[in-house]
């Protein structure tokens, strides 16, 4: 399954990936260097709205991947 949407943040510490199953999912990916974490899985865009709350990154902070 290929996401639909990749974004990071401007420091490069995680990795945002969108993916239209029968519901919106997102993969939270930590990255560092050249590896990565196992992905955190949020459904909805209520819980990535949480997450990036709790992380203070607001939506200024994406770019593009």
């Amino acid at each position: 399954m290929d996401p639909s949407a990749v974004w990071r943040d401007k420091q490069h510490k995680w990795r945002i990936e969108a993916y239209r199953a029968p519901d919106l999912r997102f993969a939270i990916f930590a990255t560092n260097g050249t590896t990565e974490s196992a992905p955190l899985w949020l459904f909805g865009m209520a819980a990535l709205a949480r997450w990036l709350m709790t992380h203070a990154i607001s939506l200024d902070d994406l770019e593009v991947d």
